[in-house]
């Protein structure tokens, strides 16, 4: 009878672990699907809300087998109102906001379900969960995939009708705002440790770039750059470079880990969006010169941040070419304010000219600030960090419809 008895309970977990394989074979990601697979429905921590059309079914650790990758949001957060009553009201919960992880559920079998860690010839099969992120084991304790949003990229990307067997996962998340602002690269690296994780954050944005500065989602990453914003009043940010080596000959074979270093050399300071036409800063319009932005025609000094009369270190000559490379700065420092209340300006009139020559019909009145401002930078000119004065004045048209524009009056290297 005990006989018997243990032929049934082997026959039993033989049909279990049929299936769990005829699920796990038969749910495939479908895009546009909300649903997933019921294995997984009845194991998922009651905590997680799973996000839609993310999770993806595919071949991650190169045993020949799915797994099950799937993007879930955690820690929702509760604020109170932002102009609270009396009495105070409670937290509300609020839409959208919580950090958002990732897990990969993968199906192993052969093992023995009084000791799960030992390897033995008996077919009930496991759902082992191998956490991304959040994690705080083998080197992954660094944050979370995203707050608003995640789009993920797997490299190599399937092909048409083609089993999925991916190297790398490539995971973008945003902060309630379009440009990405996490990056998060995950690769198998065997049992014992499960997957390693490079991991990169910039609270502004960053940049992703594949071998040769390829920009296609299909491909693996090996140039990561950050931008922070500094505590600035033109929306300025530092720009970290990290990379990691490749084959230029070979750039399709992937590099074998995910050691990225930092490149000191790339440091610089630059406009978190990218530099905006007219800055009204002073210090905004050092940057956007150095940059290699140009100002609009419309304004005495034409298509230049310099006044015609201004005077520039030889070493910087350079600079007053429409066409001209970003210079890499490391600082930027301006005062405040430059007073209570501004001086009595200085009166010009210039008649800009058409682009074909011919004199425009009313000549512009211009008002020119007899107070200046100054700029301290440290750039790096010829390979050397210097350091460099900038003396800018404001001025303005008599148009009701035009701001005050700030220009270069003289620089000096120090």
């Amino acid at each position: 009878m005990r006989f018997v008895r243990i032929i049934v309970i082997v026959l039993v977990s033989v049909a279990a672990v049929l299936i769990l394989y005829s699920c796990l074979r038969s749910r495939a990601a479908v895009p546009g699907s909300t649903e997933l697979p019921l294995n997984l429905q009845t194991i998922i921590p009651s905590t997680w809300a799973v996000v839609p059309n993310q999770y993806k079914l595919c071949d991650f650790d190169g045993d020949g087998e799915n797994e099950y990758l799937i993007i879930y949001s955690y820690d929702p957060a509760s604020v109170p109102s932002a102009l609270p009553a009396t009495p105070v009201p409670p937290a509300t919960p609020v839409a959208g906001r919580s950090l958002i992880g990732g897990v990969i559920y993968d199906t192993q079998v052969n093992r023995v379900p009084q000791a799960p860690g030992v390897q033995s010839p008996y077919r009930p099969a496991f759902l082992i969960p191998y956490k991304l992120l959040p994690d705080m084991y083998g080197g992954k304790g660094q944050g979370y995939l995203g707050q608003n949003s995640v789009t993920v990229n797997l490299a190599p990307a399937p092909a048409n009708n083609a089993p999925c067997q991916a190297k790398e996962i490539t995971i973008f998340g945003t902060s309630y705002d379009a440009p990405p602002t996490n990056l998060s690269i995950f690769r198998w690296a065997g049992d014992p440790i499960g997957y390693i994780a490079a991991y990169f954050q910039g609270d502004t944005r960053l940049l992703a770039y594949g071998p040769k500065g390829s920009t296609q989602p299909t491909s693996y990453v090996v140039d990561v750059y950050t931008y922070d914003t500094l505590n600035q009043r033109s929306l300025l940010c530092s720009v970290q470079h990290y990379t990691r080596g490749y084959d230029p000959q070979n750039p399709t074979v992937m590099p074998p880990g995910l050691e990225f270093v930092e490149v000191k050399d790339d440091y610089t300071i630059d406009f978190c969006y990218g530099p905006p036409t007219d800055p009204a800063y002073p210090d905004g319009v050092v940057m956007a010169l150095l940059r290699g932005q140009n100002p609009p025609d419309n304004t005495p000094s034409g298509l230049s941040y310099f006044m015609p009369y201004a005077t520039v270190a030889p070493e910087l000559q350079g600079l007053k070419s429409t066409q001209r490379s970003a210079v890499r700065t490391i600082s930027v420092s301006a005062p405040g304010s430059l007073g209570l209340y501004p001086p009595q300006g200085m009166l010009s009139i210039s008649t800009p000219t058409a682009k074909n020559g011919t004199p425009q019909p009313t000549p512009q009145v211009w008002w020119t600030s007899s107070n200046t401002a100054p700029v301290d930078t440290e750039i790096v000119v010829n390979g050397q960090v210097r350091q460099a004065r900038w003396t800018l004045v404001s001025i303005a048209n008599e148009q009701a419809t035009s701001d005050t524009h700030w220009r270069i009056t003289q620089v000096e290297l120090r």
